[in-house]
């Protein structure tokens, strides 16, 4: 049987009729059909003429995936591609224009559809999508260094070779679930050419800089790789799930490649650092009220609370090996709780693991993963208070021991050989929302590690220098490391990551503290009224919600079933707000002018009155996620051991959790479905006919 080729095509052309979408590829392969009025697709059969048309087809750059809706498909194309260098030798793109199909006849989408549409849309617009026709974006340099293809990454196409789709890391192939349809397609027909369409894309951060060591030329790149599962916002996706899956989680590889100074070979050597990080694994979470502060929730759920953990524990070190568990978070106060819980189940899984292995006969048998498993905190906020940011760099020169032991990947200058090195470990990362602290921790061990790999590859002659000294090449570290944390940081709360300033210059400023204060305000407003819709779009993308063919199964996203009343509390609070600040701000001759006090007085109770209803009753101000809200209210509804921050406490939390635990345990649920509650209009109603008559 002659060999199918699976590599994948670099671009189509886009026909459209009445009844199909046809893309047709640039080059030689056969067109790929979807039928708008069944919703099926085929290939073409082989030796059929190109398509013939009396339009000029749209220019495809590559097929982001099919979106499952409850009546129709949506095709979602990539129509423009900025290219941000060559990586190895390989380009590297960036999606900056989509295209959104329906894949039914004209004017039959219904209201539900569109909707859902516009979730497509928000997601595509928010997030950095890059692919390469010919590298697999997906897996770092050390996972393919296989038979399957070089460390540099070149894919075999010879028979019997898989597919760039087929060799991709499950986790960070951030469109697999839009690519379904096309599986299985291609396995239930036999169609191995299906797989030239299916385009692996990462939703994540790249950037590739050149720059000088010593006078020297070197290229940096660092390319962060967010998973699929349990994706989503910052207060909607804490802890882990049942299948070890946590939160936020992300994979940073930082790559460095230089050319050996003074030697006779042109080809570069390649260096490879993978650092993780992800929200602490096991059951947590926080739920947003209104107050800056939001409601702490650490669950004990005992063997399921382990059982998660483990699966988390045991997946890391099958990929990665060694683990050091980084935990940044406060020792005292509300972060205390989730410092305890995952000092618990690591100890805990330990000690388990030890009385295991005194039961198995023979020395040296019955090792587990837990023995691969080191664990350090490092109360990142106290030990920099008072700008003792050298602290950082501290702890990481005490992880020295550490970070030797695990190493680098290295590829020497023939892509033949086997690596010169592997890296036998990786640092786990994390603090409350795996950002700001992150970032400053492992920017700090990158740079160690870099150091270490300029020495090694004698661009630093003398162990008494550093790579400090390098003012060209260090500002370009700091930048890419700086923008890397700004990345990840909007993706997960909408805003770019505190403490910028320190992470792009080595120092702490005035203006970064005030930027801070800005960004952790305007952090507030979109995780309070905003994410629910963001965490709709990514589990309508990543399949953490798929419909089944109900017309109104997503019909919850159409309607505000609140009493007009509620609605109108908001903008009666902006409204006096404003009006505050315009009599505020009239000239008078006497502020204790009748003309001035009444309105001040009118307004400023009306305000007053907004404000505490609204947190009174924070449930119905929250922009709740609507489509996949049952983790959330198993979270909310938990009543299990395990800790709960209480209403007044210095925390300020407690005010929606408390609420739900005073017996109403339908109020939020009704909430998020929209059978809003009915119960507090008559109050409101009172409440305002006092505060409006004289």
């Amino acid at each position: 049987m002659a060999a199918v080729d699976t590599s994948l095509h670099q671009g189509f052309l886009l026909h459209s009729t009445a009844d199909e979408y046809i893309l047709q590829p640039n080059t030689s392969g056969r067109a790929l059909v979807f039928n708008r009025n069944t919703g099926e697709i085929r290939l073409n059969p082989a030796g059929s003429p190109p398509v013939q048309s009396d339009k000029a087809g749209k220019i495809i750059y590559g097929l982001f995936g099919v979106v499952p809706l409850p009546t129709t498909d949506v095709l979602v194309l990539i129509t423009s591609a900025k290219s941000r260098g060559k990586l190895l030798g390989h380009p590297i793109y960036l999606a900056s224009g989509f295209l959104l199909l329906p894949v039914c006849p004209d004017n039959a989408l219904t209201p539900t559809d569109g909707k859902l549409i516009s979730l497509i849309w928000k997601h595509l617009q928010d997030g950095k999508f890059w692919f390469s026709y010919e590298w697999d974006l997906t897996r770092r340099l050390q996972a393919q260094a296989s038979p399957q293809s070089d460390p540099a990454g070149n894919v075999n196409v010879n028979a019997g070779a898989r597919a760039m789709w087929e060799m991709a890391d499950d986790r960070f192939f951030w469109n697999k679930h839009l690519h379904s349809m096309l599986i299985r397609y291609g396995t239930a027909m036999g169609e191995r050419e299906i797989s030239r369409f299916i385009l692996p894309v990462i939703y994540g951060f790249f950037d590739l800089r050149t720059s000088v060591i010593q006078s020297h030329p070197v290229q940096f790149a660092l390319i962060s790789r967010r998973s699929r599962y349990r994706a989503g916002t910052r207060y909607f996706t804490r802890g882990v799930d049942s299948h070890g899956n946590p939160g936020n989680f992300n994979e940073s590889e930082q790559i460095f490649i230089s050319t050996p100074p003074g030697g006779t070979s042109t080809q570069p050597s390649v260096a490879s650092f993978v650092q993780t990080r992800g929200s602490a694994p096991f059951y947590w979470a926080e739920i947003v009220n209104l107050i800056r502060v939001p409601d702490l929730i650490v669950m004990d759920k005992a063997r399921e609370s382990h059982d998660a953990f483990r699966k988390h524990v045991d997946w890391h070190v099958g990929n990665y090996g060694r683990a050091l568990l980084l935990n940044l978070v406060k020792s005292k106060g509300r972060e205390k709780h989730v410092k305890d819980a995952y000092e618990d189940l690591v100890f805990g899984e330990k000690e388990k693991e030890e009385s295991e292995k005194m039961d198995v006969e023979g020395e040296g048998e019955g090792k587990g993963v837990m023995s691969k498993v080191d664990y350090v905190h490092f109360d990142l906020h106290t030990e920099t208070a008072g700008d003792k940011w050298h602290r950082v760099d501290d702890r990481t020169r005490e992880l020295g021991g550490t970070l030797e032991g695990y190493g680098y990947f290295e590829a020497g200058p023939n892509p033949q050989a086997p690596p010169v090195k592997l890296q036998a470990g990786v640092v786990r990362t994390n603090c409350m929302d795996c950002l700001d602290r992150t970032n400053l921790m492992q920017t700090s061990i990158a740079k160690r590690v870099v150091n270490q790999q300029a020495h090694d590859f004698g661009l630093i002659p003398s162990s008494e220098m550093s790579i400090d000294a390098e003012e060209e090449f260090i500002k370009m570290f700091r930048e890419v490391w700086s923008d890397h944390g700004n990345f990840i940081a909007t993706a997960y709360t909408g805003t770019g990551a505190l403490r910028t300033d320190f992470t792009r210059t080595g120092v702490r400023t005035k203006k970064g503290v005030v930027l801070d204060k800005m960004t952790s305000g305007w952090r507030y407003i979109l995780n309070n009224h905003a994410d629910g819709y963001k965490q709709d779009a990514f589990d309508l993308m990543t399949g953490a919600w798929q419909p089944h063919g109900d017309p109104g199964e997503a019909v919850v996203l159409l309607h505000d079933k609140r009493h007009w009343a509620v609605r109108l509390v908001p903008y009666l609070f902006w409204f006096s707000l404003v009006m505050i600040l315009f009599t505020l701000a009239l000239r008078r001759t006497s502020c204790k002018s009748f003309s001035v006090l009444y309105p001040l007085t009118l307004y400023t109770s009306l305000f007053t009155f907004c404000a505490a209803y609204m947190a009174r009753n924070s449930i119905d101000y929250i922009a709740w996620p609507r489509l996949n809200y049952q983790p959330m209210l198993d979270a909310i509804y938990y009543e299990g051991p395990g800790a709960r921050t209480q209403k007044g406490s210095k925390a300020r939390g407690g005010g929606v959790v408390q609420g739900v635990h005073k017996g109403d345990k339908t109020i939020l649920e009704e909430a998020i479905k929209g059978d809003w509650n009915y119960m507090r209009v008559s109050k409101l109603h009172e409440a305002v006919r006092t505060i409006v008559q004289p």
